[in-house]
C-alpha cells in the first residue's frame, strides 16, 4: 500500500472514530429511531475523501488535528444530509446508496428526511464546537452555509431537478 493509501485510511478511521463519537448518546432517548437512520447513513461509508482535504489541509497549515475533525466531520454530515435527501422519492427516488436500502427505504421516507435535516443541523454543531476563536468558527460555519446553501450544493441540486430530460448547455 502507497503512503498516500496509508493516509488516507488513517484519515479516514479518524474521522469515523469523531463521527462515531458525535452521534453515541449515552442515555436511551424517543429519537432513537431518526439516531440509527442518521447513523445507518453516515457512519462507515464512502472513502471520507472531504474529510482527508479537510484534514490534509489542516496539517499543512499546521492546525491542530481536533479542530479539523470537528471540520471533515461536519463537511461529511453535510454530504450525507445531502445524499439522504437525494435519493427521497421526491428528488432522484433511489433504492440503493452504497450498495443497501437507501435511508428512505431502510427508515421510511420522513425518518429519512428528519436524518438528513438531523445531520445538517449536527454538522454546523459539530463545527461550531472546534477549540478555535470565535472569529475563526464563524468564517468556517459561514463558508461551510454559503457552499451547502442556494447558490451551492443546494442550488446545483435544484438546476439538476430542472435539467431531467432536457438538453442543456454547458454554461
Amino acid at each position: 500500500m502507497s503512503s498516500y493509501e496509508e493516509q488516507l485510511a488513517y484519515y479516514a478511521k479518524y474521522t469515523n472514530d469523531h463521527l462515531r463519537e458525535r452521534l453515541s448518546f449515552k442515555a436511551p432517548c424517543l429519537q432513537i429511531q431518526v439516531i440509527d437512520a442518521m447513523r445507518y447513513s453516515l457512519l462507515d461509508a464512502g472513502k471520507r475523501l472531504r474529510a482527508a482535504l479537510v484534514m490534509e489541509f489542516a496539517r499543512l497549515c499546521h492546525a491542530a488535528r481536533l479542530n479539523a475533525a470537528a471540520f471533515a466531520c461536519a463537511i461529511e454530515m453535510v454530504h450525507a444530509y445531502s445524499l439522504i435527501h437525494d435519493d427521497l422519492p421526491c428528488m432522484d427516488d433511489d433504492d440503493l446508496r452504497r450498495g443497501k436500502p437507501s435511508c428512505h427505504k431502510a427508515f421510511g421516507e420522513a425518518n429519512a428526511l428528519l436524518a438528513g435535516d438531523g445531520l445538517l443541523t449536527l454538522a454546523f454543531e459539530t463545527a461550531a464546537d472546534a477549540s478555535l476563536p470565535s472569529e475563526q468558527i464563524v468564517e468556517a460555519v459561514k463558508t461551510l452555509s454559503k457552499a451547502s446553501g442556494v447558490f451551492g450544493m443546494i442550488g446545483g441540486q435544484v438546476i439538476d431537478l430542472a435539467s431531467e430530460g432536457k438538453q442543456i448547455s454547458m454554461d
